[in-house]
């Protein structure tokens, strides 16, 4: 005979979050940040975020350098004569956005309706080619925006750069 379980329902959510928490793909090795940081044109696999990567990349650009993350940040043009030796490269693809949508701002509330906007980040060793930081990093509207249901989503949108980039620091800066 045998037994059904059934975890209550917080049980089951902290299951869940945890098991979302322990997926985030790092190389035991972490991340030298005493190395010089190149960061390559970012890439796009969804639809409907025109200039998006374009505007993230340069948020990660400059809050790179005013957080002294990196020992530099370059973009690929600048690191041209460089040592690769002391390098590492980061790249990023757009692998989830949402524009926001007004009518559910509205209607729902509750923070619904927001823009969001999900990069994976993968940084490497030029010399090796081996990935040694790969997380996704997702960041969603401003809960602000919501309680005005007519503020525009790409006045949402503005602020999303910003914050990716934000929280990309942070991760990089826990990782050790």
């Amino acid at each position: 005979m045998t037994r059904k379980v059934v975890l209550p329902l917080g049980t089951a959510c902290i299951a869940l979050l945890l098991a979302g928490v322990c997926s985030a793909q790092q190389s035991k090795k972490g991340v030298d940040l005493s190395k010089t940081a190149v960061v390559l044109p970012f890439e796009s696999a969804v639809q409907g975020a025109p200039g998006l990567p374009e505007a993230t990349r340069a948020a990660v650009i400059q809050t790179l350098k005013e957080s002294g993350t990196f020992a530099a940040v370059l973009t690929p043009e600048e690191a041209k004569d460089k040592d690769k030796a002391t390098l590492i490269e980061i790249s990023a693809r757009l692998v989830d956005f949402a524009a926001g949508n007004e009518a559910k701002r509205l209607m729902l509330g509750f923070g619904s309706g927001r823009a969001h906007a999900g990069f994976e980040f993968t940084l490497k060793d030029p010399v090796s080619g081996e990935t040694v930081w790969q997380k996704t990093i997702k960041q969603t509207a401003s809960y602000a925006f919501n309680f005005n249901a007519f503020t525009s989503s790409s006045g949402e949108r503005a602020e999303l750069p910003k914050k990716v980039a934000k929280k990309l620091v942070q991760e990089l800066k826990a990782q050790k």
